[in-house]
């Protein structure tokens, strides 16, 4: 018999993310004849920014009815209260325990997307610890006691830090554009990050940050906005992870998901302030199980499953993000971004400038 999986999505993973919590499992090329197996389907990331952990636990389930009927009711694969007792396990660099945690089973403590599942009840298994170790290891045991049956895994902590991002560093001027804005030529600006800690793979979005302005008659006050831009994900293979992102890129994409001034009642302009990144990290089991659940790109669709879950199906791994922010610039001049970069900018009719300055040609004027 084989089980499907609801597929993940790609980092970046809205990681993410990629973590909706829905995730559950219903079967396929179904024997109604055979004999009804539990098969636990377990979905957990261990984020060591967060302070409450959650995991999710369903069954696959199999049933007279249509499937979708089936899946319209959650004690079709939720576990009933009591019938699992989970628990989460810390052990030390040098494989020494240090502390055990019993999770609770809570229910719409995190509210389900509607879809197909049934979603009035989402059942979540949570533990709280706001001091992740990313040095430990994790080592998950669900105890159905029912069966009698154990299910095992167990993660290393992904780590990164702002200073494993080699390049830019945060007191770096950002150079997107050389020359004059209409004749010169997009620069490109290499980031690389160096991979430690179980990271598996990384997904980098650059940030084009402003405060939109009003005029004055509308009494309004400024806004701060900001532009995401997808740089995209890669695997974690070798010492260092390297994305060229190229000015012309963040010129078009601005264009294209900027709205037109024209079309925003009392805009005056938009003042730039300064770029940053976002950086979405997955561990190498859960690198490994998005990559095997992605769509195959050949003749041959058959894909080996994957799971890291003893006696079950599903994943258990780490995830998490850092923000990248700079502190480059005076207090003069507090942003990343080159005088051209910014007239760039301001040439692409969006209402980008920055400063007060007469004489920089990208000055902020405020419309009355």
């Amino acid at each position: 018999m084989q089980y499907k999986l609801l597929k993940m999505n790609k980092l970046f993973f809205s990681f993410l993310l990629l973590i909706a919590f829905g995730f559950s499992s219903c079967e396929t090329d179904i024997d109604l004849n055979a004999e009804y197996k539990d098969i636990p389907v377990v979905y957990g990331l261990i984020n060591p920014s967060d302070t409450n952990h959650y995991i999710k636990i369903t069954k696959a389930f199999i049933g007279d009815a249509n499937a979708y009927d089936l899946a319209a009711n959650a004690d079709n694969f939720n576990y009933q209260d009591g019938e699992l007792t989970v628990e989460v396990t810390e052990y030390n660099f040098d494989g020494i325990f240090v502390k055990t945690y019993l999770l609770t089973r809570t229910v719409n403590e995190i509210p389900k997307d509607p879809g197909i599942f049934d979603n009035s009840s989402n059942v979540l298994y949570k533990f709280v610890e706001p001091n992740i170790n990313k040095n430990s290891t994790y080592k998950l045991k669900i105890y159905n006691k029912t069966l009698e049956k154990e299910i095992l895994s167990e993660t290393k902590i992904v780590g990164i830090n702002v200073s494993d991002v080699g390049s830019p560093s945060t007191m770096q001027i950002i150079r997107l554009w050389l020359g004059e804005p209409y004749t010169g030529l997009p620069n490109e600006l290499s980031i690389t990050v160096t991979p430690n800690n179980d990271i598996g793979r990384l997904d980098v979005t650059f940030i084009v940050n402003y405060d939109e302005h009003y005029t004055l008659a509308s009494g309004l006050d400024s806004v701060p906005k900001s532009v995401r831009i997808p740089i995209g994900d890669k695997l974690a293979f070798g010492t260092k992870v390297e994305w060229i992102l190229s000015g012309s890129t963040v010129m078009d994409y601005l264009v294209k998901n900027v709205p037109n001034p024209i079309d925003i009642p009392y805009f005056s302009h938009r003042a730039l302030t300064r770029v940053s990144m976002e950086f979405n990290v997955a561990g190498t089991e859960l690198s490994t199980y998005m990559l095997v659940s992605e769509p195959s790109n050949t003749v041959n669709q058959d894909k080996p499953s994957y799971t890291n879950i003893e006696n079950g199906l599903g994943i258990f791994s780490s995830r998490t993000k850092i923000n990248w922010v700079s502190t480059a610039g005076s207090p003069s001049f507090p942003i990343n971004l080159d005088s051209e970069t910014i007239m760039k900018l301001k040439s692409l009719g969006l209402g980008f400038c920055f400063g007060i300055s007469a004489t920089s040609g990208h000055k902020c004027n405020q419309l009355p």
